[in-house]
């Protein structure tokens, strides 16, 4: 028997139509995001994350609670937005310049931006021009690589828009030879962002903190529990005392503090990174740090004698404030 070719064709043509559009179903996981897609099933998400609340939104495992935590990401409020295009990114306020400038400079105040001028005007801010190494000049290395090193500073621009405002940022990158030029001032604001990705990561942490600015303004929120959310480091004061907190993962904070220690030239006796234990010498006197994880990304510090006993008021505010000084 035999088949023709044209109508063996049409008919293998009619299965595999048949089965794209099987494939296209509303029970398909790969169903295609079109005008009919909100005919597809519903995600199946666990009944305790359909229904979350502002102060619980995208906070991770292991926190200690409280209205807001370090781990909470880009917390929404109605006078700031993050918006985005392309490589471009800004935050827009519903507020006004003047309004926005001073909480600005308090931010480059904790970021600790050594600020080279402003220019309030033209909502300017620019940093001062930082290496991209901590070589020092006339070293031997710094001899060898030669002279022309990358610096890098940041720059804010802040502009009316409409009734509210808009604030841009962006990471400035120039040569040594450019930076130490007698018109090096000619460098004003960039077109672009040297590293955009960075620069959207300065907006965020600013939309953080102006977050949390609110939340203190409206009673929400105490200083210190602001502290815990925006500081990298701090010094807390607990019912069993002071402790220093780091907001960083256990290994790189028991080697921070570790190298504050031996930069302040105590003489550290015995360390263990296992169990996060560090014995050194004030002076004479034998002294204990232990650190705490408390998730992933805080650890605690806490500082007692030999025999887990805190120390006098004084000698304990004295030692933890060196150390967060050194860290800071």
């Amino acid at each position: 028997m035999r088949i023709h070719a044209p109508l063996l064709l049409s008919t293998l043509a009619a299965l595999v139509l048949a089965g794209c559009s099987s494939l296209q179903s509303t029970n398909s996981p790969d169903v295609l995001y079109d005008r009919n897609a909100e005919a597809a099933r519903s995600l199946q998400v666990p009944p305790d994350l359909t229904d979350v609340s502002n102060t619980e939104q995208f906070v991770l495992p292991g926190t200690s609670g409280g209205p807001v935590t370090r781990n909470t990401l880009l917390p929404q409020f109605s006078s700031a937005r993050f918006e985005r295009a392309g490589q471009q990114s800004w935050l827009a306020f519903d507020t006004s310049a003047e309004e926005i400038w001073p909480q600005l400079l308090d931010f480059a105040k904790k970021e600790k931006y050594l600020i080279e001028k402003t220019e309030p005007a033209a909502g300017l801010i620019f940093s001062q021009w930082r290496a991209a190494s901590a070589v020092t000049k006339g070293s031997l290395l710094q001899s060898l690589i030669g002279g022309d090193e990358e610096f890098s500073r940041i720059a804010f621009r802040l502009e009316r828009n409409g009734a509210g405002s808009r604030l841009f940022a962006r990471s400035q990158s120039a040569s040594e030879a450019v930076v130490t030029a007698a018109d090096s001032a000619a460098l004003a604001w960039p077109a672009e962002s040297h590293d955009p990705e960075a620069t959207s990561a300065l907006l965020s942490r600013l939309l953080v903190f102006l977050g949390v600015n609110e939340q203190k303004a409206r009673g929400i929120i105490d200083a210190e529990q602001a502290r815990l959310v925006t500081d990298d480091v701090l010094v807390i004061t607990t019912g069993s005392g002071r402790q220093l907190v780091l907001q960083r993962g256990f290994k790189p904070s028991f080697n921070a503090v570790l190298s504050a220690l031996e930069t302040l030239d105590y003489n550290v006796t015995s360390s263990d990174d296992g169990v996060g234990r560090i014995e050194f010498l004030d002076g004479e006197t034998p002294l204990v740090i232990e650190l705490a994880p408390q998730h992933v990304s805080e650890v605690r510090v806490a500082l007692t004698d030999t025999g887990g006993r805190r120390l006098p008021d004084a000698d304990e505010k004295a030692v933890l404030d060196a150390l967060l000084a050194q860290i800071a």
